[in-house]
């Protein structure tokens, strides 16, 4: 058989295809389109031929010039034979896969993964696409339909992470030629500069709090810059009142309606060892005891479960308990309005404001590099810098006790 070739789809009396064979080829040069057959080599994995093989074409040169491409991607070992497994069913096995196979993922970012895909992009159009068919403009369109639909710059660029991370695996599996989600239009989130509260405010917080059975949850978040999870997944264990040092192993989190345990968001975060100043060591002491005479006063109803921050019943806090606390305070106290994770961006800001070094602070926050702590606290560093700049000129001995400035420069004359 030749290579290029035409053929139509015109059928006999018995209701067969004619193919090549039918008569009006040989008389009407516009009947049927043009094709083109590709000998691929031998499939490795089965040990049969390969054939590469792609009809509909209107003209001759058109199925030449798609001979060529595939020919080229023959030869150059980047062949794939068209699939007729849709995007939507690809990602399944992909998920799953994602889950068992390297570090996986955790429970909260499974959970989102798993939204994503059931919800955003299976039913839509690129969710019913051959895998092998997607191009890159497709993603483009399926992201842009997100943003028309009303759906945040900072979700749609989640989504379209899964799509990226998805397909560069099918991409090294070699399910398809090459990655068509690299490169793709992503909204830009506009990034909202954090406004700490005045350290008069913090103490108003920190007052109000103090009249709740939990205070000291809010003074160790603020002190100390925990996360959520961190803070009430902390485990008495993990406390030495003794040497003033908190050990950072557990993260209690919300995935759908389950609670996890789990270790750090990041590896930078998990097991690094926190000192506590003497507000943060007051109050957990004053909080174990008040956790003791609980535990008396309820007698067999407590429960053990060594959290350092439980019910009244010895149980750990629900994720969401601890957030509805902080802002039922906050607001009680006329503060600015500020997320639980905020006071974690406070305890950032009052360590730049003190003049401690960013190094320093990103190790504290479990940070994965110094460079993720400089980008969110830039705007912060600047007064901290000025600040340090002054507080290193005003160390420096001077004979005059005047500094040396414009308005004491001696009066020029012509």
């Amino acid at each position: 058989m030749a290579d290029i070739y035409r053929r139509c789809g015109c059928r006999d009396d018995a209701g067969r295809q004619y193919g090549t064979t039918c008569p009006k080829l040989a008389t009407d040069p516009k009947h049927g389109t043009w094709a083109f057959y590709l000998a691929a080599g031998i499939d490795p994995k089965t040990g049969r031929r390969r054939q590469v093989r792609r009809a509909g074409f209107a003209t001759k040169q058109a199925a030449q010039k798609a001979r060529n491409a595939a020919a080229s991607k023959v030869d150059s070992g980047t062949y794939v034979a068209p699939t007729k497994q849709t995007y939507a069913e690809y990602l399944d096995k992909w998920f799953q896969r994602r889950q068992t196979t390297g570090r996986g993922l955790k429970p909260t970012t499974a959970d989102n993964y798993a939204r994503y895909i059931r919800d955003d992009i299976q039913p839509s159009s690129l969710g019913r696409m051959k895998l092998t068919d997607i191009r890159r403009f497709h993603i483009n369109d399926f992201v842009s339909d997100l943003t028309e639909a009303g759906r945040g710059a900072t979700t749609v660029r989640r989504i379209a992470a899964v799509v990226q991370g998805s397909l560069k695996a099918a991409w090294h599996d070699d399910l398809i030629d090459h990655n068509p989600g690299v490169g793709i239009k992503l909204p830009v989130v506009p990034k909202k500069k954090f406004q700490p509260w005045q350290p008069e405010q913090v103490g108003t917080f920190l007052d109000a709090a103090s009249q709740h059975r939990l205070g000291a949850l809010f003074e160790l978040a603020i002190l100390t810059g925990l996360r959520r999870g961190e803070a009430i997944g902390l485990r008495w264990d993990d406390v030495d009142l003794t040497r003033r040092t908190i050990t950072v192993r557990n993260n209690r989190t919300q995935a759908g309606r389950t609670i996890v345990e789990g270790t750090a968001k990041t590896d930078a975060g998990d097991n690094r060892v926190l000192s506590m100043s003497d507000a943060v060591v007051g109050a957990l002491v004053a909080w174990k005891l008040r956790q003791q005479e609980e535990a008396e006063a309820f007698k067999e109803v407590w429960t053990d479960t060594g959290y350092v921050f439980t019910y009244e019943d010895g149980q750990p806090l629900k994720p969401q308990y601890a957030t509805r606390l902080f802002d039922k305070i906050r607001a009680s106290a006329g503060l600015p309005r500020m997320t639980f994770h905020g006071q974690r961006h406070e305890n950032a800001s009052l360590l730049l404001s003190g003049g401690a070094d960013i190094a320093v602070v990103s190790k504290m926050l479990g940070h994965s590099s110094v460079s993720v702590t400089a980008d969110i606290y830039s705007h912060l560093i600047g007064s901290a810098a000025l600040d340090a700049s002054e507080r290193a000129a005003a160390m420096i001995p001077r004979k005059s006790g005047d500094a040396h400035t414009l308005h004491t420069q001696p009066e020029l004359k012509a």
